[in-house]
Order: structure tokens, then C-alpha cells, then sequence
């Protein structure tokens, strides 16, 4: 029964596409709905400017229990003045199934309102089904947007334009297409942060996810959110000590049940 469930989690997630398996936004992100495009540098490049010391991530995501539905990364973000940079490495399933990501993202701040951001990253697929390994090269083009203080809004383009390489069966999608974004975080008050995304994709004509973070003490956050097609409540909580952060996040699903995510960061 276990190869049965992860056997139609891989057909869900390679022909349908309906969950990327490599682009997990942060737990933080996660915790509030998966709001990549002003909270997660996995999703919008022009993020690594938003730092001002560098940072180290690593998460892990698993799916309904099943460890080889999980998905861990690694991030390092190193913001400089004249063009920050990013770094990350994305690894999905277990040996006989792997999908990995590569990506650098490098920002730069163009005035006290505008920042923009780009991306290259390849996605590798492989799997004792295949005798290549299928690849796909793409880019994203991220904006940032202060209007008023206290009001984030990003633009994002994601996986355009993008090439396949070995791509042996035109019917079969080994990866995500083009996406596209806008999100908002607006921080309402010190203790209250909402945001919220708006996506169009090949899948979805409009889908999206909203969410809040509560700190009821400093250091300390409570989250919940919600994402759209199919509907899933998020909840999550947030810590930080003495430069180090821990992130808890889980996602609920009616049918398949929960899945859970435990993020480390570190700045110095």
C-alpha cells in the first residue's frame, strides 16, 4: 500500500504538476499560506537585497508521513551593496526517484522604492524509468515595490523562458512551466503581518494564498494562512535566539492528511 500511495504522489506531482516539488517557499512562508513572492528568496531573486547581513537556510518539507515525499534545502544569502547574491540547492524524493535544483539569484537595489532581482537555476530529474536524465534551464525576474512604509508588494516571472533537455516524451511534464505572481505583505502594526499572493500559471488560471503572523512577545510568532486549488489551511510557529531562528510549519490536506516542515536559519 506504501509504494501504491507514493507511486500516485510521483504521477500527481510529474503529469499533473499540481505541487512543485522543488520550490518550497521558506516555513515561515509556508506557515501563512506559501507566500514566495515578498517572503521566500526561492521564489522572488529581488529578495536577496532585503537582507542586511548574510544568512544561511535550511529546511526540510515532508509530505502526508511519507518519507519519500520529502523535500530539503539549502540556501545562503550574501547581500552587498552593489549586487547581492544568493545560492541554493533544492533535493526531492529517494533514490530510485530524485529531483534536484540548482540555483543563483543575484538582486540589486535601484532606489529607496524599486529593487529587481534575477535567477538561473536547472532542475535535474532522475529515475530508473528513464535511461537520460531530463533537465530543464530556466530564469525568474523578480521586482520589489515599496509604496508607503510598512507595504511590500512584489511581481515575480517564474521558469520564463525555460528550455527541456532529454525530454523523451513531449506528453509526460518532468517540470513546472512559466509562472506568474504578485503578492503583498503590509504590516498592519508591529505585532500583525498579513500578505497574501495572486498566481496565473499553465495549470491555474488565478489561484492564490493569504495568511497572517502574530507575535504576541518579541522573538516569538504564530502563523496560519490558507492556499487555494485545491483549499489547505496552514499553520506555523517562529523563534529566534541569539541569531539563530527556527521555523515549524504544517499543511493540511482532507484527503492525504498532513504534512509538516521544520526550518534553521542563521544570520551573521
Amino acid at each position: 500500500m506504501k509504494s501504491i500511495n507514493i507511486l500516485v504522489a510521483f504521477l500527481v506531482s510529474v503529469n499533473i504538476h499540481a505541487v512543485d516539488n522543488l520550490r518550497l517557499t521558506d516555513m515561515r512562508s509556508v506557515g501563512m499560506g506559501g507566500n514566495g513572492v515578498t517572503q521566500s528568496v526561492l521564489f522572488n531573486p529581488a529578495l536577496v537585497t532585503l537582507h542586511s547581513n548574510k544568512v544561511v537556510h535550511i529546511e526540510y518539507f515532508n509530505r502526508y508521513g511519507v518519507k519519500e515525499l520529502g523535500t530539503v534545502g539549502i540556501n545562503f544569502v550574501y547581500p552587498d551593496s552593489r549586487l547581492s547574491a544568493g545560492v541554493n540547492i533544492s533535493s526531492f524524493g529517494y533514490d530510485k526517484y530524485r529531483e534536484t535544483l540548482f540555483r543563483l539569484s543575484l538582486g540589486k537595489q535601484l532606489d529607496e522604492r524599486w529593487r529587481i532581482g534575477v535567477s538561473f537555476q536547472c532542475a535535474v530529474l532522475q529515475t530508473e524509468l528513464l535511461e537520460e536524465v531530463p533537465k530543464q534551464l530556466s530564469t525568474d525576474v523578480g521586482i520589489l515595490f515599496v509604496p508607503v512604509d510598512k507595504l511590500l508588494i512584489g511581481m515575480l516571472i517564474m521558469n520564463f523562458p525555460s528550455v527541456a533537455i532529454n525530454k523523451q516524451n513531449s506528453e509526460i511534464k518532468y517540470f513546472t512551466s512559466y509562472s506568474v505572481q504578485i503578492g503583498f505583505q503590509w504590516e498592519v502594526m508591529n505585532s500583525l503581518l498579513i500578505v497574501g499572493t495572486l498566481e496565473s500559471n499553465k495549470e491555474h488560471t488565478l489561484t492564490g494564498n493569504a495568511g497572517i503572523e502574530y507575535t504576541p512577545f518579541k522573538d516569538f510568532h504564530i502563523r496560519a494562512g490558507m492556499q487555494a486549488t485545491p483549499l489547505l489551511p496552514t499553520l506555523g510557529v517562529g523563534y529566534r535566539l541569539s541569531g539563530f531562528t527556527v521555523d515549524v510549519a504544517t499543511v493540511y490536506h482532507p484527503v492525504l492528511g498532513v504534512s509538516t516542515g521544520l526550518g534553521l536559519s542563521y544570520s551573521f
